[in-house]
């Protein structure tokens, strides 16, 4: 197998990259993994300058194979990679690294990837046998790249399909190993777990492949299990995402899942849409149980991502990125990797839901006609209601999936604003950072990494929030291309560096 190497002193670039006789789009052009872990400080600020009141980290995970892949490449299937941007008096630094899984130190063991990709073929062997497994056998490759979020002093790293969560120093992007909350979590978890600043708390569920039921956690400061309860399902699901109240949690139940039978006959996962099956939330008391979860149901579709979701009185409202037709349309002449690329292919749009938990009274709309994903608030508001949300805007005409502007949601006036990024630019998903100074809940800036193909340089770009139309105010170079990838969070500075804060409060006072 054919390790990834450098061309001179240079990350390889636009390198077709052909696996099992397959051109795999997802292996090149801006998608192509780089080699090699950076640390660089005092970055090079190419217009504008850094902020001095934007204080922290913008934090974005991603593919990145150091291997040949084991039969066809899913983008899901590379080797996560942390890609740190740290603001600091008007400065700023860059760090990448690996995230250390026990897939990637076996790879490197044995010089090539061991484990099939989402796409299998799995060994049935390890599949078999499994209906009762706490967590996803080892015959799925968890990479530990999609989210991040940081915990406890702790930032951790999940993967996309409920996988081992593993901590990561926030300052230094080192590996420590798989979490465990203290020996607590003995199930894998799911990726986009939420953190509640106003309790320091994260929740989270866990899910398997044959398992008809999810396990939820409420993770209490100290970082210990707080709460721990089994929610029974009608069967196996795929979500993908996780909303909070400061009282309830919202669990999802969407009627796009594959058919357990089928893979443990086959070895393969195929993941079909059930037209005939409503979206189902599960409103759930954050130390709740079974017997307490009320359901709602709405117009079957799937979410890969919500914005946000609070409470109003009886309501609990969610605002989300729906996909009414999430059906899998394979393209015959993409060969073995059609249905990987028309999974990717989103179309979505803007949706609220409202619950009211008093009446059982439910209904949905959808806010907008963009195609629009990769939504993020201000997360420090995740849990209460928030005005301002900020999207990917998702072009319907591409092979793969990019993004091609960003978008900013007024939830209060119902307006949004476009920028639309340059020719040529693939940015990361963007998030929003407060000003150290205050303000309206928009005053504070937007930060994203973005890679230009026309030369394979990449920059991170800082916005005002308040004006996202007039482009980047600022534009640092990064030491190396940043490839296309996954989740974005920002770590605020106070919690990256809280001696620090102390100080500074201190000298406020």
């Amino acid at each position: 197998m054919r390790k990834y190497t450098d061309i001179s002193t240079q990350d390889p670039i636009d390198r077709p990259t052909w696996v099992d006789g397959i051109d795999n789009p997802y292996l090149h052009g801006p998608y192509t993994p780089v080699v090699s872990e950076v640390t660089a400080i005092d970055l090079k600020v190419n217009a504008g300058k850094v902020p001095d009141d934007l204080y922290g980290a913008y934090m974005r995970q991603g593919p990145n194979p150091i291997f040949e892949p084991k039969g066809p490449y899913h983008w899901f299937d590379g080797d996560g990679m942390v890609h740190g941007m740290y603001f600091r008096d008007g400065r700023a630094s860059y760090i990448r690294k690996w995230t250390q899984t026990r897939a990637l130190h076996d790879e490197i063991e044995h010089g090539r990837v061991e484990l099939s990709g989402i796409m299998g073929p799995y060994d049935i062997s390890r599949v078999a046998g499994r209906e009762n497994a706490a967590m996803n056998p080892d015959y799925c490759k968890d990479t530990a790249n999609t989210t991040l979020n940081l915990h406890n002093g702790k930032l951790l790293a999940a993967w996309y399909n409920s996988g081992r969560i593993h901590a990561l120093d926030p300052l230094t992007l080192e590996t420590s190993g798989e979490e465990t909350f203290h020996g607590g979590l003995d199930t894998s978890m799911n990726a986009h777990g939420k953190v509640d600043v106003r309790t320091n708390e994260y929740i989270n569920y866990g899910y398997a492949d044959f398992q008809p039921w999810l396990t939820y956690y409420v993770i209490g400061a100290d970082g210990r299990v707080k709460h721990k309860t089994r929610i029974d399902l009608p069967g196996p699901r795929l979500p993908h995402d996780t909303t909070i109240t400061p009282n309830y949690t919202i669990l999802h139940d969407f009627p796009l899942f594959h058919d357990p039978a089928l893979l443990s006959k086959t070895g393969h996962r195929v993941v079909q849409f059930r037209r005939d099956l409503p979206s189902r939330f599960g409103v759930l008391p954050r130390y709740g149980t079974q017997e307490q979860v009320r359901w709602f149901e709405f117009e079957p579709g799937y979410v890969l991502h919500m914005v946000n979701a609070w409470e109003e009185g009886d309501w609990i409202i969610m605002d989300g990125c729906f996909q009414p037709d999430p059906t899998i349309r394979r393209d015959p002449s993409e060969g073995p990797l059609s249905s990987m690329l028309a999974y990717l292919r989103y179309k979505g749009h803007l949706r609220r839901w409202r619950m009211n938990l008093k009446t059982g009274e439910c209904s949905e709309e959808q806010l907008d006609d963009l195609n629009v994903e990769f939504c993020l608030p201000d997360m420090d508001l995740y849990g209460v209601k928030s005005r301002y949300s900020y999207h990917q805007l998702i072009p319907t005409d591409l092979q793969t999936l990019a993004f091609e502007g960003l978008v900013k949601y007024d939830h209060e006036k119902g307006t949004r604003e476009i920028y639309h990024y340059p020719r040529g630019w693939f940015p990361s998903e963007t998030a929003f950072s407060k000003s150290t100074r205050g303000g309206d809940e928009d005053q504070g800036y937007c930060v994203t990494l973005a890679t230009n193909i026309a030369d394979y340089q990449s920059e991170a770009w800082i916005f005002d929030a308040k004006n996202i139309t007039a482009g980047p105010i600022t534009r640092i170079a990064v030491p190396g291309r940043v490839p296309a990838g996954f989740h974005a969070s920002w770590c605020y500075g106070r919690d990256l560096w809280p001696a620090a804060a102390t100080q500074r409060s201190r000298v406020a006072a």
